[in-house]
């Protein structure tokens, strides 16, 4: 049985990478993000966001066609490409060029986004893959399809996700939350599942280690924040993190994130955007 091991910011600041002088955009990734269906497009601006204020070198989104000019509004940096998400246009994803692909943020369960999912796990090489909110949904339902991709897989459900993964009620999975995760790792094979909420949990199933965040509160609980935190992800790992590493300073900057804005105004009236900036300071420091 393993141990769960506690972990701060603090104590893993150190791992990040420092930078050569002589760097360039080429060194530090090119991440695709697949996310938003129409009507959720915040979604995929606010991962995108927070992957290029995090430090990944290219970041490209690919999203619904009405998300376009929101995106290119707010971040002309972020290559934004639009799709029509409500039916199959045969759109070349171009997924063998990125080092890391995030899919899920603000994705509506159809069945053209199962066939992103798929050409995600057919197509992707070595690149990392994160599948957050929208794609955990259509994973529930595609369990031999993604355990057989033997692809480096990240999974970042909260307590809701993880119960229709398990097919569990939510009770149930807080219950036990390290037995859910460790479950949905074995189900699924993920290579690392981060369970969030209160205690987020990280398993490592190449490790067999298991962790639990000693920071975040009751501020974080409000929409966007689990898009900020798998932008966050994508850029640590596109960057050169292994992938552990690279969840456990996610989460803890993240965290840390929240404790600073409860600090400085109050636990209530967080915007998930507010947080970028902060996590941007911290992995500065």
């Amino acid at each position: 049985m393993s141990t769960l091991q506690s972990f701060t910011f603090q104590e893993l600041k150190s791992l990040l990478p420092n930078r050569a002088k002589n760097s360039h955009k080429g060194n530090f990734g090119k991440v695709l993000i697949c996310a938003g269906s129409p009507g959720m497009g915040g979604a995929g601006i606010l991962a995108s966001e927070a992957s290029l204020f995090c430090g990944s070198g290219l970041v490209t989104l690919t999203t619904d066609n009405s998300n376009v000019g929101a995106s290119l509004l707010r971040n002309p940096e972020v290559m934004t490409t639009g799709i029509d998400m409500s039916e199959d246009d045969g759109i070349d994803l171009k997924i063998k060029d990125h080092s890391v692909i995030l899919y899920g943020p603000g994705i509506a369960n159809t069945t053209f986004t199962k066939t992103i999912l798929d050409n995600i796990l057919r197509s992707a090489n070595d690149s990392k893959i994160i599948l957050d909110a929208g794609a955990l949904h259509i994973m529930a339902s595609s369990k031999p399809t993604i355990k057989e991709s033997n692809k480096t897989i990240l999974m970042t459900p909260h307590p809701g996700e993880a119960a229709i993964l398990l097919n569990m009620t939510v009770k149930e999975v807080q219950r036990d939350r390290l037995h859910a995760a460790k479950q949905i790792a074995q189900i699924y094979g993920a290579a690392i599942v981060i369970l969030k909420g209160m205690g987020t949990i990280i398993v490592d199933s190449k490790t067999s280690e298991s962790f639990i965040s000693t920071n975040g509160g009751p501020e974080l609980a409000t929409g966007g924040t689990g898009d900020v935190l798998a932008g966050v992800l994508s850029a640590l790992i596109a960057q050169g993190l292994d992938i552990k590493n690279a969840s456990l300073i996610a989460v803890a900057a993240h965290a840390e994130a929240g404790r600073k804005f409860k600090e400085e105004i109050g636990e209530i009236g967080l915007n998930a955007s507010s947080l970028i900036p902060i996590i941007r300071q911290l992995i500065n420091q």
